[in-house]
């Protein structure tokens, strides 16, 4: 997605000074420090995809695992599943939507089995799977002041420090410092206790696939644990070329919307395997409801091309193929649905999904980073349609473009 930085007030002189220093090798300081990543190979990264393949395996079927305890706990035939879609700024209208969700009478918001969550959506997954009036209200005020207190500033200094990226995310780090801690922290690790399960995804550059996190098996009481799990939702939401991305085990990691920006997590026949664990339980004819919160336009914002203009040519070739991605993605999960529904036996699916209006891609604010009176806007969009009559969408075509919306 594209962004425009506002509201910076740089100064020159000191940055000058210190770009100076850090390009003579005068200063050797942190602030100059390259983002480093181990050297490898290809057949290194190769034997390492490996590796996490059987790793990601062994993950969906500690997911099976948990799911099929979670089905014997509830012990109502029903298992509820929440998917937080990436989207940036944009994540303010699902938080709005939760909020309106949690304050219906009919049709009421589920006390959520799994919740995964890409970018955006890994930073509201913690509240969403808490899902109290205090966690909702928590997230609401996160995103609201997101503008003051998380966006991170231009980095003048990128060239020198070679961290990645173009910005600093020294207020953002802090956020997630203060995030998933104290009480808040005490309350998820009881949730996980009760084998409910919070996945998020980020990108491998490295190897170019995908990988899944579940918190659950990262977070426990030591310090260790808190930083790999801020380091991990550090770099599911670090938009590449923008945000540094984050090193782990070794890989260049950064946000996992660039492979997709849903994470289902289940394919069919891991659906399959749930199935045959509940029969072994003595469970059947449970019914997987599954619910898509989506943060990012599915459509790209309609745009006059200058047809001599190679530049722009290739710029919305970009932005069409990532844009695309949104309805093939909801629609892969539809014929998911059918699939399960017409050939499992004992074994339901029902889904829906809510989706932010493509047409607000086009008000002011849309293309800033953070922007405070936009996300405000599509906070209280999300609430009113959580409330409405009709919260849930039809999945659209990327070859149609949705009507516009009404919301306010």
């Amino acid at each position: 997605m594209l962004f425009r930085f506002n509201r910076l007030s740089p100064r020159f002189a000191s940055p000058l000074v210190a770009f100076a220093l850090c390009v003579a090798g005068a200063s050797v300081s942190s602030g100059c420090a390259v983002n480093q990543r181990p050297k490898t190979t290809i057949p290194r990264l190769l034997a390492d995809a490996d590796t996490a393949r059987v790793v990601e395996r062994a993950l969906r079927d500690t997911v099976i695992e948990r799911l099929v305890r979670r089905a014997r706990a509830r012990g109502d035939g029903t298992l509820d599943v929440l998917m937080l879609s990436g989207g940036g700024q944009n994540g303010a209208f699902g938080v709005g939507f939760l909020r309106g969700w949690s304050e219906r009478a009919d049709d009421a918001m589920p006390r959520f089995d799994m919740v995964t969550g890409i970018s955006t959506g890994a930073l509201q997954a913690p509240y969403a799977l808490l899902g109290t009036r205090s966690a909702l209200d928590t997230v609401a005020a996160l995103y609201r002041r997101a503008a003051e207190r998380i966006a991170p500033s231009f980095d003048w200094l990128f060239l020198a420090r070679r961290t990645g990226g173009i910005v600093s995310t020294k207020k953002y780090d802090r956020a997630l410092e203060q995030s998933v801690s104290g009480a808040f922290r005490s309350a998820l690790q009881q949730a996980f206790a009760e084998d409910r399960q919070l996945l998020f995804g980020t990108a491998d550059f490295d190897t170019g696939v995908g990988r899944t996190w579940s918190l659950g098996d990262i977070l426990d009481s030591s310090d260790a644990s808190l930083g790999r799990a801020r380091s991990l939702l550090k770099a599911a939401t670090a938009i590449p070329g923008i945000f540094p991305p984050v090193v782990i085990d070794g890989h260049v990691h950064a946000d996992g919307g660039t492979i997709s920006n849903v994470l289902p997590v289940l394919r069919f026949e891991d659906y399959q395997r749930l199935a045959a664990r509940l029969a072994a339980a003595g469970m059947g004819d449970v019914t997987v409801r599954v619910y898509v919160v989506m943060n990012v336009w599915t459509h790209a914002p309609p745009q006059v091309v200058g047809a001599s203009n190679r530049r722009a040519v290739s710029s919305r070739a970009n932005a069409l193929m990532f844009f695309s991605h949104q309805p093939e993605t909801l629609a892969g999960l539809a014929d998911l649905a059918r699939a399960v529904n017409g050939g499992i036996q004992g074994l339901r699916m029902q889904y829906r999904a809510a989706l932010l209006p493509a047409s607000e891609a086009l008000e002011p604010g849309a293309r800033k980073l953070f922007d405070r009176a936009f996300m405000q806007r599509l906070e209280e969009i999300g609430a009113a349609k959580a409330r409405s009559a009709t919260p849930w969408d039809m999945i659209p075509s990327a070859y149609e473009r949705p009507p516009r919306s009404r919301l306010p």
